[in-house]
């Protein structure tokens, strides 16, 4: 036994050693100052206003990345040092999974790499985003799960843990808020429902539910206290409008001052039809405000109100948008990936960014197939997965599902924070597959 715990050691030390020396370049190569591959100036608003102490100006984004952004100072160069360190520990966190299931130091090794030096994972952890911070509450709820559930009925620290857990990603990407029911019914099976008024079911619901009402709750109460509308973000009619962009035109007359400026500004920006709604949105609104003296979330709203008549008065188009957000969700070519280069040459940037992008479809295409697999089994042959992976499956495609039907324009983006379960889900089933059917092999399950 002890000689296991150094031999665990022992990797995770390499495994740490290895994830630090392979974010040096992003910091090397740009003069000592980080890249930013994507960046969001919203965050860096919304830690102002943190930072002023100017509580009644939030809304727009949920607080926990804006707070990380703040206590780095809005340092470009310590938030990448801090995303990096979430990337380093949910790599780590993923090898004890791995090692836990399998056994194997080297394999686990090897898994913990493959997901912390992955381009997905470095590429968001340099930029002001919210993809790595989401993804390291991702692992961590997974960790959690692996080391307690099943612990003793009187420990309220792992419901409690989870829950909040949960709640910080919701306020983290609000697309997490989503989570909360399919984590709480993991934790408290609703099936018999005889159990579910069994004095630890209802102490597990107990102490789940604290953290998440308190938390989401408490901040949807700002949000209302600030604009009148009990939400986590005022950006819910962005959202929609991306999704009802290609036929505004049906919206009827009582929406003309607002679908007529959405038409007007998606002209101007003919490229929008490839990308979001960001522009045409960030310009229609003002112009509406000046039009009508309404406020700018007063407009929002309202911007919300005609989304949700689109998608009720004509489903069968609401539904194309979403089945092209969820196969984009699960990494479909972009249209710049799929034109041929203008050059006659291509770069070996270039051609390492294609195979990169590649990769990750491939590997985000298997997980779906075994993921959309699971349902049946989950039917008639429950056995053919673990319990943990059931619950890897159902999140992501859940949250695939509820991305493709409330926002369009970068889903891609979003399956970024699964990325690692991704990752290590396909590898450790893969390895005891292997193993399972090898003459010498044997591996453990985590049911």
């Amino acid at each position: 036994m002890r000689e296991q715990q150094d031999k665990f050691r022992g990797y995770a030390l390499v495994l740490l050693v290895l994830g630090a020396l392979g974010r040096l370049p992003a910091i090397i190569l740009s003069g000592h100052i980080p890249i930013l591959v994507y960046f969001d100036g919203s965050y860096i608003q919304a830690a102002q206003d943190i930072l002023r102490f100017n509580f009644l100006a939030l809304g727009k984004r949920v607080p926990v990345y804006p707070l990380l952004v703040a206590l780095c100072g809005l340092n470009p160069q310590v938030i990448w040092l801090a995303q990096s360190i979430l990337g380093v520990t949910a790599s780590l966190m993923i090898f004890d999974m791995a090692f836990r299931r399998t056994r194997h130091g080297l394999f686990s090794l090897l898994v913990g790499l493959a997901c912390s030096l992955s381009p997905e994972v470095l590429v968001y952890e340099s930029s002001v985003m919210s993809e790595a911070v989401t993804n390291f509450l991702l692992v961590t709820s997974l960790w959690l799960i692996t080391r307690s559930d099943g612990d003793g009925e009187s420990n309220i620290r792992y419901p409690m843990g989870l829950g909040t857990i949960v709640a910080l990603a919701a306020l983290t990407r609000p697309l997490m808020i989503c989570l909360v029911p399919v984590y709480f019914c993991f934790l408290v099976p609703l099936w018999p429902p005889a159990k579910i008024l069994q004095r630890e079911a209802i102490r597990r619901t107990l102490s789940f539910a604290l953290p998440v009402i308190l938390l989401i709750f408490g901040w949807c109460g700002l949000i209302y206290f600030n604009t009148g509308s009990f939400t986590p973000t005022t950006l819910a009619g962005h959202n929609l409008m991306d999704q009802v962009d290609p036929y505004v035109e049906l919206a009827p007359e009582r929406f003309a001052v607002l679908r007529d400026t959405w038409i007007k500004y998606r002209l101007y920006n003919k490229n929008f039809p490839n990308k979001n709604a960001n522009p045409v949105f960030d310009e229609a609104v003002p112009e509406v405000e000046r039009r009508t003296g309404r406020t700018r979330t007063q407009i929002w709203h309202e911007y919300q109100s005609l989304a949700y008549y689109l998608a009720i008065h004509h489903p069968l188009l609401y539904l194309r948008r979403a089945e092209q957000g969820w196969m984009q969700f699960w990494g479909e070519p972009t249209l710049d990936e799929t034109e041929w280069p203008e050059v006659s040459t291509v770069t070996p940037g270039e051609f390492l960014m294609t195979m990169t992008n590649f990769l990750v479809r491939e590997v985000e295409a298997v997980f779906l197939i075994l993921a959309l697999l699971s349902i049946p089994c989950a039917l008639v042959r429950p056995k053919a997965f673990t319990k943990i992976e059931y619950f890897t499956f159902a999140i992501a495609l859940w949250v695939s599902v509820f991305a493709a039907l409330t926002e369009f324009g970068e889903n891609r983006r979003f399956c970024v924070p699964f990325y690692m379960l991704i990752v290590y889900t396909l590898l450790t089933r893969g390895w005891l597959w292997i193993t399972s059917t090898s003459a010498n092999g044997h591996g453990l399950n985590y049911d």
